[in-house]
């Protein structure tokens, strides 16, 4: 292990996860590792896929240090956080998972610096994800009343394989997005853009839309 490696790993935070994880057997493979400060509560749980490799999970990834990072990463897990492969977390993240709530998180994924991710229901983000400092919530966080009357408080965000979320794009209760989407940056999505297509969709604006239904022709 190099010097650098050694000196800029949060050594208290990663063995709380590893142990968190998969007790003793977990912290001597540590298949979570942690790069610079974070401030972590956790009361749920994390479950890595089993016989996970070393830095399977890695918060604060050395792949984003060309700059200085503006505070700490966060982790707040009351909840299940489900890692179902190799994952990227960029510095000053923020994840935070409530009671009885569920965030899956697929192999390949990358989620940028800032990226934040507040779970009170259930998230689902798929394989090959890659997001830039995106903004993800399944809760309305209050209560909304309408002429229709009262709308629901949470609602399911899922977010299919191979999916590009564009800088500073926002995620809210109720949104699909099909596998091989691109989100454009800024865009704030509150559908379920699967009745547009299976896949390939390009989603843009405030609030979003369907631009191409075959995002292929455009890029």
């Amino acid at each position: 292990m190099k010097l650098r490696t050694i000196l800029r790993t949060n050594w208290l935070a990663t063995f709380r996860l590893n142990y968190n994880a998969g007790g003793w057997r977990a912290v001597m493979r540590m298949p979570i590792k942690v790069y610079g400060p974070l401030k972590l509560n956790i009361r749920g749980k994390i479950v890595l896929p089993k016989n996970a490799q070393r830095n399977t999970l890695v918060i604060n990834s050395e792949h984003e240090d060309y700059t200085a990072t503006a505070g700490k990463a966060e982790l707040n897990i009351q909840g299940t956080w489900k890692v179902n492969g190799f994952l990227r977390i960029g510095p000053d993240a923020c994840i935070a998972i409530e009671e009885d709530a569920l965030l899956e998180t697929g192999t390949g994924t990358y989620l940028g610096r800032d990226t934040q991710i507040h779970c009170s229901h259930h998230i689902s983000i798929g394989k090959g994800v890659f997001a830039g400092e995106t903004y993800i919530c399944d809760s309305a966080i209050h209560q909304i009343v309408s002429a229709e009357g009262t709308k629901p408080m949470l609602g399911k965000v899922i977010i299919g394989d191979d999916t590009y979320l564009g800088f500073r794009a926002i995620l809210l209760k109720g949104t699909s997005i099909p596998p091989r989407s691109v989100v454009g940056s800024g865009a704030v999505c509150t559908s379920d853009f699967s009745k547009h297509g299976t896949e390939k969709l390009f989603i843009c604006g405030n609030p979003a839309v369907v631009k191409a239904t075959d995002v292929t022709a455009i890029f």
